[in-house]
């Protein structure tokens, strides 16, 4: 790619960055990846909460069976439903972080998008975002939980508070990281334009 011509000084600037889709193929600063994050939005904003509503009303339709079974099972319904509701909370928010991980490949290139196509994307890497978030909440709330499940004061739970929030936030993008990850990682690069040739024009691994 060729410099450009600037009158501001009289002189060649460096090649602009290709930018295909919502953000620019160079590194970032802070005012791009906001930029980039409200561009996706305005741009993808309709199939991403689509398909997360379709996410929705998955888990209104399990906590409406479990309510279901709990009349039919002479339990009581809120006995059933606590747990139902902790099941469905964690695989909404475990599929709005692979639906993340979904959008970012077509917004990067600037390719169009929509619900179907963004939860197809999004399957493959559900059950390893599911996993990511559960050894998350596991590290985080683990150690305050079994120190109130061996029966010791409340306050040594409440003494483990900075250890998790400490690791809550050193894990926070532990499953956006696996959403992304795996072998459609490389497909941005796939189809290789030029912008993606590494030196002397080979192809970046």
């Amino acid at each position: 790619m060729d410099g450009h011509w600037t009158h501001w000084g009289g002189g060649w600037l460096p090649p602009r960055a290709p930018r295909p889709g919502v953000i620019s193929l160079r590194p970032l600063t802070p005012g791009d990846i906001l930029g980039g994050a409200c561009a996706a939005l305005a741009r993808y904003g309709v199939p991403l909460v689509g398909a997360m509503l379709l996410g929705q009303l998955a888990a209104l339709l399990l906590l409406a069976a479990t309510a279901l079974a709990a009349l039919a099972l002479h339990v009581r319904p809120v006995d059933a439903l606590v747990p139902a509701s902790a099941l469905a909370t964690l695989l909404t928010c475990a599929l709005a972080s692979a639906l993340t991980g979904a959008v970012l490949r077509p917004a990067v290139l600037g390719r169009p998008a929509t619900a179907r196509t963004l939860l197809r994307a999004a399957r493959p890497r559900f059950g390893a975002v599911l996993g990511t978030q559960l050894l998350v909440l596991g590290a985080v709330a683990g150690p305050g939980a079994a120190v109130l499940a061996a029966g010791l004061p409340p306050l040594l739970a409440a003494a483990t508070l900075p250890a998790a929030l400490g690791l809550g936030v050193l894990c926070a993008l532990a499953p956006t990281v696996a959403a992304c990850e795996g072998p459609a990682r490389s497909a941005p690069c796939a189809a290789r334009p030029a912008w993606c040739a590494g030196p002397g024009g080979a192809r970046s691994a």
